[in-house]
């Protein structure tokens, strides 16, 4: 094939594959379409939730109270303590030592819906609720 038939053949392509161009699905008025966006045949990518706690005296300080993050999503729970104790994250039963003056993190992906309470298990110190929604 020469020169002249190669560019026929390169712009015949062209015109195909950006043929395609803007034909996406619409959004709905008043909507947006701001979430995360992947290549076809890939997942999205997703964000991962840390939540950071700090206990001083037998009181907890940081991300405290009642925390949403999204179903599905990947989150780290990561907590500083001025004892040593555990942390459970209750509802997903995950467990973790932390020993004096040090931080100990627990991850897991939030794929149970509900209120979950996290806290340090002796002496009892709640440290936040976890929404997943």
């Amino acid at each position: 094939m020469g020169r002249v038939g190669i560019a026929i053949a390169t712009g015949a392509v062209l015109i195909g594959v950006l043929g395609g161009c803007g034909q996406g699905t619409a959004t709905a008025p008043g909507s947006s379409s701001t979430g995360p966006s992947a290549a076809p045949g890939k997942a999205p990518e997703l964000t991962v939730h840390t939540i950071s706690v700090k206990v001083r005296g037998g009181k907890a300080s940081g991300d405290i109270g009642k925390v949403t993050v999204p179903l599905g999503s990947p989150v780290i729970i990561s907590v500083s303590s001025d004892v040593a104790d555990e942390i459970h994250v209750h509802g997903y039963e995950r467990t973790v030592k932390v020993p004096a003056a040090s931080t100990a993190s627990i991850a897991f992906t939030a794929n149970k819906p509900g209120t979950f309470d996290v806290e340090l298990d002796n002496p009892k110190v709640a440290l936040l609720q976890l929404q997943v929604a």
